[in-house]
Protein backbone atom coordinates (compact mmCIF):
# COMPACT_ATOMS: atom_id res chain seq x y z
CA UNK A 1 0.00 0.00 0.00
CA UNK A 2 1.16 3.46 -0.36
CA UNK A 3 2.67 5.47 2.02
CA UNK A 4 -0.24 8.24 1.68
CA UNK A 5 -3.28 8.72 -0.26
CA UNK A 6 -5.63 11.76 -0.41
CA UNK A 7 -9.11 10.56 1.11
CA UNK A 8 -10.90 13.44 1.88
CA UNK A 9 -10.72 17.18 0.66
CA UNK A 10 -11.97 20.61 1.04
CA UNK A 11 -11.99 24.34 0.95
CA UNK A 12 -13.12 27.16 2.55
CA UNK A 13 -13.59 30.68 2.44
CA UNK A 14 -13.39 33.00 5.83
CA UNK A 15 -14.54 37.24 5.88
CA UNK A 16 -13.96 38.69 8.89
CA UNK A 17 -16.23 42.14 9.15
CA UNK A 18 -19.89 43.30 9.60
CA UNK A 19 -22.20 41.17 8.28
CA UNK A 20 -26.31 40.39 8.97
CA UNK A 21 -26.66 36.88 9.70
CA UNK A 22 -30.48 36.92 9.51
CA UNK A 23 -30.70 37.44 5.49
CA UNK A 24 -28.37 35.10 5.18
CA UNK A 25 -31.14 32.31 4.18
CA UNK A 26 -31.18 29.45 1.68
CA UNK A 27 -33.99 31.47 0.22
CA UNK A 28 -32.37 34.58 -0.17
CA UNK A 29 -29.17 32.99 -2.44
CA UNK A 30 -32.08 31.45 -5.01
CA UNK A 31 -33.99 34.62 -4.90
CA UNK A 32 -30.58 36.38 -6.16
CA UNK A 33 -29.57 33.41 -8.42
CA UNK A 34 -26.50 32.15 -6.59
CA UNK A 35 -28.09 28.74 -5.69
CA UNK A 36 -30.52 26.58 -7.59
CA UNK A 37 -34.19 26.01 -6.15
CA UNK A 38 -33.93 22.60 -6.13
CA UNK A 39 -30.68 22.93 -3.60
CA UNK A 40 -32.55 25.70 -1.78
CA UNK A 41 -35.29 22.98 -1.20
CA UNK A 42 -33.17 20.12 -0.04
CA UNK A 43 -31.39 22.59 2.48
CA UNK A 44 -30.99 21.47 6.07
CA UNK A 45 -31.47 24.61 8.07
CA UNK A 46 -29.23 24.39 11.56
CA UNK A 47 -29.92 28.37 12.84
CA UNK A 48 -31.35 31.47 11.07
CA UNK A 49 -31.20 33.44 14.06
CA UNK A 50 -30.49 37.64 14.11
CA UNK A 51 -27.13 36.41 15.61
CA UNK A 52 -26.40 33.38 13.89
CA UNK A 53 -27.15 32.03 10.88
CA UNK A 54 -26.38 28.23 9.75
CA UNK A 55 -27.65 25.93 7.59
CA UNK A 56 -26.20 23.11 4.58
CA UNK A 57 -26.78 22.84 0.91
CA UNK A 58 -25.71 19.68 -0.88
CA UNK A 59 -22.51 20.81 -1.90
CA UNK A 60 -22.13 23.59 0.87
CA UNK A 61 -22.53 24.49 4.85
CA UNK A 62 -22.31 28.21 5.59
CA UNK A 63 -21.98 29.48 9.01
CA UNK A 64 -22.20 33.64 9.43
CA UNK A 65 -22.33 35.76 12.76
CA UNK A 66 -22.50 39.27 13.00
CA UNK A 67 -18.24 39.15 12.70
CA UNK A 68 -17.88 36.25 10.62
CA UNK A 69 -18.64 34.64 7.67
CA UNK A 70 -17.92 31.15 6.62
CA UNK A 71 -18.32 29.22 3.92
CA UNK A 72 -17.31 25.21 3.21
CA UNK A 73 -17.31 23.38 0.65
CA UNK A 74 -19.17 19.34 1.53
CA UNK A 75 -16.16 16.78 1.61
CA UNK A 76 -14.23 16.16 -2.01
CA UNK A 77 -16.94 18.50 -3.60
CA UNK A 78 -15.73 20.85 -6.51
CA UNK A 79 -14.61 23.96 -4.88
CA UNK A 80 -14.70 26.34 -7.09
CA UNK A 81 -18.71 26.92 -7.54
CA UNK A 82 -17.83 28.03 -3.67
CA UNK A 83 -15.41 30.78 -4.94
CA UNK A 84 -18.19 31.69 -7.78
CA UNK A 85 -21.51 31.95 -4.90
CA UNK A 86 -19.03 34.05 -2.06
CA UNK A 87 -18.21 36.74 -5.17
CA UNK A 88 -21.75 36.63 -6.49
CA UNK A 89 -22.76 37.16 -2.89
CA UNK A 90 -20.86 39.98 -2.15
CA UNK A 91 -21.34 41.95 -5.80
CA UNK A 92 -24.63 42.32 -4.22
CA UNK A 93 -23.63 42.82 -0.86
CA UNK A 94 -21.11 45.43 -2.01
CA UNK A 95 -20.66 48.14 1.11
CA UNK A 96 -20.29 44.81 3.69
CA UNK A 97 -16.97 46.09 5.58
CA UNK A 98 -14.43 43.01 5.32
CA UNK A 99 -11.17 43.13 7.94
CA UNK A 100 -10.19 40.19 6.10
CA UNK A 101 -10.14 37.03 4.49
CA UNK A 102 -9.25 33.26 4.78
CA UNK A 103 -8.71 30.76 2.18
CA UNK A 104 -8.25 27.50 3.50
CA UNK A 105 -7.41 23.85 1.98
CA UNK A 106 -8.48 20.89 4.20
CA UNK A 107 -6.97 17.39 3.49
CA UNK A 108 -6.73 13.89 5.12
CA UNK A 109 -4.44 11.52 3.96
CA UNK A 110 -4.78 7.93 5.12
CA UNK A 111 -1.30 6.77 5.73
CA UNK A 112 -0.09 2.91 4.61
CA UNK A 113 0.66 1.54 8.03
CA UNK A 114 0.54 2.91 11.78
CA UNK A 115 4.89 2.55 11.26
CA UNK A 116 4.62 5.49 8.57
CA UNK A 117 2.18 7.39 10.57
CA UNK A 118 4.25 7.66 13.28
CA UNK A 119 7.52 8.13 11.40
CA UNK A 120 5.66 11.37 10.36
CA UNK A 121 4.87 12.49 13.50
CA UNK A 122 8.68 11.35 15.05
CA UNK A 123 10.12 13.52 11.82
CA UNK A 124 8.32 16.84 12.36
CA UNK A 125 8.32 16.47 16.38
CA UNK A 126 11.46 14.52 17.11
CA UNK A 127 10.75 12.61 20.73
CA UNK A 128 14.12 12.28 22.00
CA UNK A 129 13.88 15.07 24.53
CA UNK A 130 10.42 13.84 25.86
CA UNK A 131 11.54 9.95 26.44
CA UNK A 132 13.89 10.73 29.18
CA UNK A 133 11.05 12.88 31.34
CA UNK A 134 7.80 11.12 29.78
CA UNK A 135 6.10 7.77 29.93
CA UNK A 136 4.93 5.39 27.30
CA UNK A 137 5.37 6.47 23.59
CA UNK A 138 5.42 10.50 23.24
CA UNK A 139 3.27 11.86 20.01
CA UNK A 140 2.44 14.68 18.08
CA UNK A 141 -1.00 15.70 18.28
CA UNK A 142 -0.63 19.57 16.74
CA UNK A 143 1.93 21.30 15.02
CA UNK A 144 1.44 24.99 13.10
CA UNK A 145 4.02 26.32 11.08
CA UNK A 146 3.83 30.37 10.13
CA UNK A 147 5.32 32.46 7.35
CA UNK A 148 5.10 36.12 6.29
CA UNK A 149 4.37 36.36 2.50
CA UNK A 150 5.97 39.74 0.90
CA UNK A 151 3.05 40.40 -0.74
CA UNK A 152 0.31 41.46 -0.46
CA UNK A 153 1.37 42.89 2.46
CA UNK A 154 0.50 41.98 5.75
CA UNK A 155 -0.46 38.44 4.30
CA UNK A 156 0.45 34.98 5.79
CA UNK A 157 0.25 31.40 5.68
CA UNK A 158 -0.45 28.75 8.65
CA UNK A 159 -0.04 24.97 8.05
CA UNK A 160 -1.25 22.72 10.81
CA UNK A 161 -1.04 19.39 10.82
CA UNK A 162 -2.42 16.76 13.11
CA UNK A 163 -3.63 13.31 13.36
CA UNK A 164 -6.54 12.63 11.25
CA UNK A 165 -9.73 12.12 13.19
CA UNK A 166 -12.04 10.80 10.21
CA UNK A 167 -9.35 8.38 8.74
CA UNK A 168 -6.86 6.13 11.22
CA UNK A 169 -4.12 5.89 10.84
CA UNK A 170 -4.58 9.32 8.89
CA UNK A 171 -3.07 12.73 8.95
CA UNK A 172 -5.15 16.29 9.04
CA UNK A 173 -3.48 18.77 7.28
CA UNK A 174 -5.27 22.29 7.03
CA UNK A 175 -3.57 25.63 5.55
CA UNK A 176 -4.90 28.90 5.54
CA UNK A 177 -3.83 32.02 3.69
CA UNK A 178 -5.05 35.06 5.68
CA UNK A 179 -5.51 37.96 3.79
CA UNK A 180 -5.69 41.49 5.92
CA UNK A 181 -8.35 43.76 3.72
CA UNK A 182 -6.62 47.71 2.99
CA UNK A 183 -7.89 50.29 4.18
CA UNK A 184 -10.41 51.62 1.21
CA UNK A 185 -11.98 49.25 -1.21
CA UNK A 186 -11.71 46.04 1.64
CA UNK A 187 -14.92 44.28 -0.20
CA UNK A 188 -13.27 44.70 -3.88
CA UNK A 189 -9.67 43.90 -3.10
CA UNK A 190 -10.90 40.83 -1.38
CA UNK A 191 -12.85 39.62 -3.65
CA UNK A 192 -10.54 40.18 -6.49
CA UNK A 193 -7.79 38.27 -4.49
CA UNK A 194 -10.31 35.97 -4.26
CA UNK A 195 -10.65 35.54 -7.70
CA UNK A 196 -6.85 35.23 -8.55
CA UNK A 197 -5.42 33.43 -5.39
CA UNK A 198 -8.47 31.08 -5.17
CA UNK A 199 -6.41 28.12 -7.75
CA UNK A 200 -3.35 29.27 -6.61
CA UNK A 201 -3.90 28.53 -2.59
CA UNK A 202 -5.96 25.11 -3.31
CA UNK A 203 -2.64 23.65 -5.23
CA UNK A 204 -0.45 25.19 -2.60
CA UNK A 205 -2.19 23.36 0.39
CA UNK A 206 -2.05 20.54 -1.37
CA UNK A 207 1.14 20.68 -2.83
CA UNK A 208 2.72 21.34 0.88
CA UNK A 209 0.64 18.27 2.34
CA UNK A 210 2.53 16.21 -0.28
CA UNK A 211 5.98 17.34 0.20
CA UNK A 212 5.75 17.23 3.96
CA UNK A 213 4.47 13.31 3.46
CA UNK A 214 6.83 12.28 0.78
CA UNK A 215 9.97 13.77 2.64
CA UNK A 216 8.19 12.58 6.19
CA UNK A 217 8.38 8.65 3.80
CA UNK A 218 12.59 9.35 2.96
CA UNK A 219 15.28 7.40 4.27
CA UNK A 220 16.83 10.75 4.60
Amino acid sequence: MPEHTLEISGSSVVLLGSFNPAIFHPEWFARNGLLPQGEVDSAELQVIHPQLSQFETERFAFQITSDRFMGITKPNTIADPLKDLIRGTFYILEHTPIQAMGLNRILHFAMGSVEAWHRLGDKLAPKEPWHEILEGRPGMRNLDILTFNESPKGSSLLVRIQPSLLIQPGVYFEINAHYPAPERAGLKSMMDLLNNQWETTNKKGEEIARHILDWAASEG
